[in-house]
């Protein structure tokens, strides 16, 4: 354990652990600001996350606008993983014409997805299931196979039939199925909603 807080310290960086408790805070706000960008830092192979020293100080010093950072931790964080780039860009139009507080990822490609999704733990994955560059059934019954992704909400729209799911192993436990003709748009919105309200009310709970 001493030698790896040595080398931690050689190469300036630091735990969540050393992190919260030089700045008095939980874990999980320190993964938070880690999700939101607010510290600087990444996950190791092992699941382990570090962060810079330099991020840290910035924190320390009194240098990050923490109204900024409550306005964006209140956000609700979604993440949209489809190919199609006149889907990616209905997601845009539709989500921002809510005019809700909604920060929107949109991605073409399900490999950069996961790794995304890996490094900023997303309210909400939006996915279609058919993708070039990857199998959506897969990647999904990876998902929710990870502790760390169990309270991320996913929903799927795809234009297979339910039979077609079906045949190729079905969805995974708390996958919400939408169809994408049309795409419903006024489901996903109260969904979002809903969404919101938890983690407000999740927020004001932990203050």
């Amino acid at each position: 354990m001493a030698v790896k807080k040595i080398a931690l310290k050689a190469l300036d960086l630091m735990t969540t652990s050393d992190v919260a408790k030089e700045l008095g805070v939980t874990i999980r706000s320190v993964q938070l600001w880690v999700e939101q960008g607010v510290l600087d830092g990444w996950k190791t192979p092992g699941g382990h996350r570090r962060i810079t020293r330099a991020s840290f100080n910035r924190i320390a010093l009194g240098q990050i606008d923490d109204e900024k950072v409550l306005a964006d931790k209140s956000k609700l964080k979604v993440v949209v993983v489809e190919d199609d780039q006149e889907m990616l860009m209905l997601y845009r139009l539709t989500i921002d014409s809510w005019a809700l507080p909604i920060d929107v990822k949109l991605i073409s490609s399900a490999c950069e997805g996961v790794v995304y999704i890996s490094q900023h733990t997303p309210d909400l994955l939006i996915t279609d299931l058919m993708m070039p560059d990857m199998d959506g059934f897969s990647m999904l019954k990876v998902l929710r196979g990870l502790d760390d992704f169990a309270s991320m909400a996913i929903v799927v729209v795809t234009g297979l039939q339910p039979h077609e799911i079906v045949a190729k192993g079905g969805l995974p436990k708390a996958v919400r199925l939408y169809g994408k003709n049309p795409v419903p748009f006024w489901e996903m919105r109260e969904l979002m909603r809903g969404l919101l309200d938890k983690k407000t009310e999740l927020m004001a709970a932990e203050k």
